[in-house]
């Protein structure tokens, strides 16, 4: 199991223990795996034993996780209609219609993480934006990016709108790639990225979605003038 981390009192206690444990389960269990009991999280991680429950109750209601009496916290699987959506493929998808694709849902899914977005969202998407800057090599900013859009994905609170973003990120991989293979692509994406979170953390649904249509055309400036 992963070091526990150093859990700061700046936004709910509860909320940082629930963003640990949410990359915990994606990084080193499976579904059906059995959490470690409330008390031994506790312990570990220098908590009380109601921050972890709240913790865990707010991942139970994303649906990560089961609980139930005498069996512990259990792992869940990503439901069906999220899995079949991961499965779909499609062929020669034209770059032109996944970025317009992107730009229909995107900043909606901005929207609605600006006015869903848990104190455990907030969490992991600020720590995604503090590893993230210019200096990064393209693979490693990237890789970052592709993280931030998906917990925002997360914090809008539906399942089906992660599968939809872990598929479109498929089809314009490499185009996002281009975007980060300068220093200057790089900086624009940790900018573009501020803002939506300084938007989502303020609650703000307008600017959130103002601040995805920027960042996607900014990107898209950015790839365009790279091809040429």
């Amino acid at each position: 199991m992963q070091d526990a981390p150093r859990i700061r009192r700046g936004r709910t206690v509860s909320g940082e223990v629930g963003a640990y444990l949410e990359r915990l389960i994606a990084s080193e269990f499976t579904p059906g795996d059995r959490l470690p009991t409330e008390r031994a999280l506790a312990e570990r991680l220098e908590v009380s034993r109601t921050t972890v429950r709240e913790a865990l109750r707010e991942l139970e209601q994303r649906r990560l996780i089961a609980r139930s009496p005498g069996r512990g916290t259990t792992v869940l699987a990503s439901s069906a209609a999220a899995r079949a959506l991961r499965a779909l493929t499609v062929e020669g998808a034209e770059r032109a219609d996944v970025a317009e694709l992107r730009l229909l849902v995107e900043p909606q899914i901005a929207g609605l993480a600006a006015a869903r977005a848990t104190d455990s969202d907030l969490v992991l998407l600020e720590q995604t934006l503090a590893a993230s800057h210019a200096g990064l090599t393209p693979a490693e900013s990237l890789r970052l990016d592709v993280r931030f859009h998906l917990e925002l994905a997360a914090a809008a609170g539906n399942p089906l709108l992660v599968s939809l973003c872990e598929l479109t990120n498929t089809w314009v991989e490499d185009v996002r790639a281009r975007s980060h293979a300068t220093r200057v692509g790089r900086r624009s994406s940790v900018e573009g990225h501020r803002r939506l979170f300084d938007a989502v953390v303020a609650g703000n649904v307008d600017a959130a979605t103002t601040s995805m249509v920027d960042h996607l055309q900014a990107v898209a400036a950015l790839v365009a003038e790279a091809g040429s």
